[in-house]
């Protein structure tokens, strides 16, 4: 009877103390949220543009991408690279701090402008399906209503 009840109890505890963890590319722990719905990680991952206000990105000189590293982020905006800060917490809140980018004239830059605003959205909340990272922002609407709209769609290359 004593050897059922201590079965039993370890089988408890080891049930309870089970809770989903991921190492993040500094080091912590990152619990697994509904901004984190696949194996692919914020962090050390290519993101590729694929697009931009709910529209299908169009042709530009380069593949538009973003890489986060701890908390610096960098990337392509179709012609110019880029780079800056980030803040992501677990409950899928994301906030960008754009610091420059190089200064090349490009047949793109109406792309990029629109890239940079995006990044630069008030109330901006992510979330990665899959190989998919979503990135959506609080934009008031024609008739002042404010809703949450998808700004960025990026996929995971998963070759770099």
């Amino acid at each position: 009877m004593k050897k059922i009840l201590l079965l039993f109890a370890v089988v408890s505890l080891c049930a309870c103390g089970c809770h989903t963890t991921k190492a993040t590319a500094d080091g912590t722990a990152e619990s697994a949220t509904a901004a984190q719905e696949s194996d692919t990680p914020l962090r050390e991952t290519k993101w590729v543009l694929v697009s931009l206000n709910s529209e299908p990105l169009k042709d530009a000189p380069e593949v538009p991408y973003i890489i986060f590293s701890g908390d610096r982020m960098t990337g392509c905006l179709g012609c110019n690279s880029f780079f800056g800060t980030f803040y992501a917490n677990r409950s899928g809140k994301i906030s960008f701090k754009y610091d420059g980018s190089t200064k090349r004239l490009c047949n793109a830059m109406e792309l990029e402008y629109d890239f940079i605003s995006a990044l630069q959205s008030e109330r901006t909340t992510y979330v990665i399906v899959k190989d998919m990272l979503i990135i959506r922002a609080e934009k008031t609407l024609k008739d002042g209503t404010k809703k949450e709209v998808e700004v960025l769609r990026f996929k995971a290359d998963k070759e770099n």
